[in-house]
């Protein structure tokens, strides 16, 4: 009898950790939701983009805490002008980067990277031409825009696959 009882006392302790341990799993895989996971993406949008100066980098503190896991965020440089920092949405789009030619129209490739993270591009030295093409490919799907502000009404322009998360001056 107390060999029938100290067995269901092992077996009842062993699944009460099994349970703890499960419990515990899932808050971690909770807690490890990404700052990314906070842009008010849409269902078709496949990146997030931010103007943040011109010559000079702005409230760069404000993306890093909002939407940012870390505040190591590579640039790239294709002319002085404007910066963006462009988030894509899924760790396992790729994305390139073309400088544009204004006297060619070609377009030629300065930087590619299969597994996508957030950086910042600095561009546009002229308000009259991108000088930037940004291209995502995502399960065989492949977009490209090129940020830049409008001079119709100032609005910052960050093509249609994606969202503008642009913090509104105060």
């Amino acid at each position: 009898m107390k060999k029938l009882t100290a067995f269901f006392v092992v077996m009842i302790s062993t699944l009460s950790l099994l349970a703890g341990c499960s419990q515990m799993q899932q808050a971690n895989s909770n807690s490890e939701t990404s700052n990314i996971d906070s842009i008010p993406f849409e269902k078709n949008q496949l990146y997030a983009v931010a103007y943040l100066g011109y010559d000079e980098i702005d409230s760069l503190s404000f993306y890093t805490q909002n939407y940012l896991d870390s505040e190591n965020i590579p640039i790239h440089y294709i002319s002085k002008g404007e910066y963006y920092l462009v988030i894509p949405r899924y760790p396992t789009m790729s994305v390139s980067l073309y400088k544009n030619d204004i006297q060619t129209m070609e377009p030629s490739l300065v930087f590619e990277e299969k597994a996508c993270a957030p950086f910042i591009v600095q561009c546009n030295i002229s308000d009259i031409f991108a000088d930037v093409t940004i291209r995502f490919v995502y399960n065989e799907e492949t977009i490209e825009f090129s940020p830049y502000i409008s001079l119709e009404d100032g609005a910052v322009e960050v093509g249609n696959r994606g969202v503008n998360i642009t913090k509104q001056a105060t």
